[in-house]
């Protein structure tokens, strides 16, 4: 513990105050450091019985003030002093010296001993010590206070921005993902074209088969297996198509509904960063465009091979 903590620690619990004797040792003596304005105040002094009172007022880290006055009594023999205070539980111990207009003063606490000089002044400048460490304690609770706001700033900035980073990685990847399903399409509508093209020539080859044996009515019916299956697998194409562009369109609606909010906070706040969702969200929106015209053709070509 520093010095000064310690001094205050040991001023605030044991409440300690001293006296000398003789009329012109009655009035106040005050003593301050960073933390903590202190005064002693002499009221009587009778055949070597000192009463008075002790007053703290006292700051912490935290900003937060604390004001005491206990009553003090104790003797004075010459100029040494012997001193108790009421300290809320029981008696603290004070011992120190009158030196002309000042007192020595060492005060026991907690099994420690510190030494405060008090010099004799009018009571009113104790309040201005006190008001003054009450007017700073504000000031560093008010600094506390915007601290923690700012940290708090900090760390929803950075949860924020979290979201941002998470959709455009989601937009980016979804824009891959369209383009290759995009590129795919031509292979799509090729296969429709190639099973059209199969499934004529399977229902050519039914119509000039001789149906009176048991052979062709065999080779018929795997035919017709066969264009089931080849049907089966035509549509089965379309639906995942399909499928896709249902899934895409969702996409879109999610991601139109969560960037609003994302921009607005990145309009409000300059260190947020919203450049990568921007570029990511026009890319997709340019791709699904492209998706779609993609969509539209092979639905016609699904449509033309079935007929």
């Amino acid at each position: 513990m520093s010095y000064r903590k310690l001094v205050v620690s040991c001023v605030a619990v044991a409440m300690l105050a001293a006296c000398s004797s003789g009329s012109e040792k009655l009035g106040s003596y005050i003593a301050s450091d960073d933390d903590a304005a202190f005064m002693v105040q002499i009221t009587t002094i009778d055949d070597g019985r000192v009463n008075g009172s002790v007053s703290v007022v006292t700051s912490d880290e935290n900003g937060k003030t604390k004001a005491v006055t206990r009553p003090m009594s104790g003797t004075i023999e010459g100029n040494a002093l012997n001193l108790s205070v009421e300290n809320g539980t029981g008696l603290s111990l004070v011992t120190g010296a009158v030196e002309g207009d000042n007192l020595r003063l060492t005060f026991f606490a907690n099994g420690n001993s510190t030494q405060l000089n008090f010099a004799k002044r009018d009571a009113g400048k104790f309040e201005e010590l006190a008001n003054a460490k009450r007017h700073r304690a504000a000031e560093k609770q008010q600094e506390i206070e915007t601290a923690a706001a700012v940290q708090d700033r900090v760390e929803q900035r950075a949860k924020i921005q979290k979201s941002i980073d998470r959709l455009a990685d989601a937009v980016f990847t979804k824009a891959q993902e369209v383009q290759e399903k995009s590129r795919k399409m031509d292979v799509v509508i090729a296969g429709y074209r190639t099973a059209h093209d199969r499934a004529g020539r399977m229902q050519t080859a039914k119509r000039d088969m001789n149906l009176g044996s048991p052979e062709s009515q065999y080779r018929v019916s795997q035919i017709d297996y066969q264009l089931d299956s080849l049907s089966n697998d035509v549509k089965g194409m379309h639906d995942q198509v399909r499928n896709y562009m249902q899934s895409l369109n969702g996409f879109m609606a999610d991601a139109a509904s969560q960037s609003p909010q994302l921009f607005a906070e990145c309009q409000a706040d300059e260190l947020l960063n919203c450049s990568r969702l921007s570029a990511g969200l026009q890319t997709l929106r340019t791709r699904h465009q492209q998706f779609q015209a993609e969509y539209q053709r092979e639905n016609a070509a699904f449509s033309s091979k079935r007929s």
